[in-house]
């Protein structure tokens, strides 16, 4: 970490934990001083105790993105105890919090093989969030404990809203005095990814809330909660499967280009490139997925090229030129059973086709075809000319953003190409 991140993570971890401290000893000094305090405390403890629970249950949507239920408790504390309540639960549950690592091993991340540091600074970020959410629901006309529609609906939209942007400012500000990237884009992407997740755990948090102030509540409650945790599983169960099918796909590519030592790998950097390009032209993740699994397979076909064409060490003839512009049809022809997405057999049948159309197989152009393809196209065609050949060496870099820009519009997307060769430059590869 740099000096000022360093500087940063000890104030934000100071002042919730802090907070978090003074909380705990105002809440327990209320409850205990109240009539109904057994009910009270046993609500507390179930709430924690939820919040433990799903704080140790990540959902890891990708190596660095992960989502958990956590958040429903943050908000059902808001609605139904108010700030003190929230920031002392998220405070009591810190040393608690055991989660699974996402390295494919049985590793655990926890309070005693962490650094103190990122500890702490995760404990006050959440609980300082949480703190002033529950302040703005009651500026926003929220009353602690009433529930009634439709009075609540704003509220609850600003106490949403508010948590969650707090949460990722504090966070993304962090990474920006680490250098880690510019805190707006940072800061907007992740707010974007994180809206389905508060426009399902608002509704959800609403009836926890008002379930847990009924009598008996705290026992509906974590009846509740187990539905809740078999939906988990299931959407775990999908991922698992959804990344057994991609790892499946790289293993089926690295044995095709096993017979080839001048493309191994090519298919893998295609994916790389084509991942960069499509993130920067603000990809919905689900077609980032499309496009990389197409950039594995866009060369499946070439399995039925003579191996004597394709490593042929010099130019091509005419004749040996058109069978090696069959791979595209009989990559298509080979996938036709395999279930894949039209996009994905889209982009494998039409790598090859110009933006102006002068490619094959079928000489398409402009957007009859999506963009998507020339997506692969362009990372194709870079990687192709940034590897050695058997009939020609690689090119430098400077020369490969030439010709990038050359056929801009010609051969390629302008759009892609742009994007493209900002990636590159954000990724330190040319000026």
């Amino acid at each position: 970490m740099s000096r000022s991140s360093k500087i940063y993570a000890y104030i934000v971890s100071v002042i919730g934990l802090s907070l978090g401290s003074y909380c705990v000893y105002l809440y327990f000094r209320q409850i205990l001083t109240q009539s109904n305090s057994k009910q009270a405390l046993a609500q507390f403890g179930v709430l924690t105790f939820l919040y433990i629970i799903c704080r140790c249950l990540p959902i890891y949507i990708r190596d660095d993105y992960s989502i958990d239920m956590s958040f429903v408790c943050n908000l059902a504390s808001i609605f139904c105890y108010g700030p003190i309540f929230s920031a002392a639960m998220v405070t009591i549950s810190t040393p608690f919090i055991i989660i699974p690592t996402n390295t494919g091993e049985r590793t655990f991340t926890h309070i005693f093989n962490r650094e103190p540091i990122k500890t702490a600074f995760n404990a006050g970020n959440i609980t300082t969030s949480a703190f002033i959410a529950s302040l703005l629901y009651q500026k926003a006309g929220g009353v602690v404990g009433d529930f009634s529609l439709p009075q609540i609906l704003l509220p609850l939209v600003v106490a949403s809203f508010s948590f969650i942007l707090l949460n990722c400012s504090i966070l993304m500000l962090l990474f920006t005095l680490n250098g880690q990237g510019a805190f707006f884009p940072a800061l907007l992407k992740n707010l974007w990814e994180f809206m389905p997740n508060i426009a399902a755990s608002a509704p959800i948090a609403y009836f926890i809330a008002k379930i847990l102030v009924m009598e008996n509540g705290v026992y509906l409650v974590l009846f509740i909660m187990l539905p809740l945790l078999l939906a988990r599983y299931s959407f775990v169960l999908y991922l698992d499967a959804k990344a057994n099918y991609y790892n499946m796909v790289k293993t089926l590519t690295a044995a095709l280009e096993a017979k080839d030592k001048y493309t191994e790998g090519h298919s893998h950097r295609v994916e790389e490139y084509a991942e960069m390009i499509a993130r920067k032209m603000h990809y919905h993740p689900g077609d980032i997925d499309d496009i990389k699994v197409a950039a594995l397979l866009h060369d499946v076909g070439k399995i039925g090229i003579d191996e004597k064409i394709l490593n042929k060490p010099g130019p091509l003839t005419p004749e040996e030129r058109a069978v090696i512009m069959t791979h595209p049809v009989i990559s298509a022809s080979i996938l036709k059973n395999v279930k894949l997405n039209d996009a994905v057999r889209e982009a494998i049948l039409h790598h090859h086709e110009r933006y102006d159309g002068g490619g094959y197989p079928d000489h398409t152009k402009g957007a009859e075809i999506s963009t998507a393809v020339y997506v692969i196209g362009v990372a194709d065609a870079y990687d192709a000319m940034t590897s050695d050949r058997p009939y020609c060496a690689s090119m430098p870099v400077e020369r490969v953003v030439e010709i990038l820009k050359e056929e801009s519009g010609k051969q390629f997307h302008p759009k892609v190409v742009c994007a493209f060769l900002e990636a590159l430059r954000e990724q330190g590869v040319i000026s």
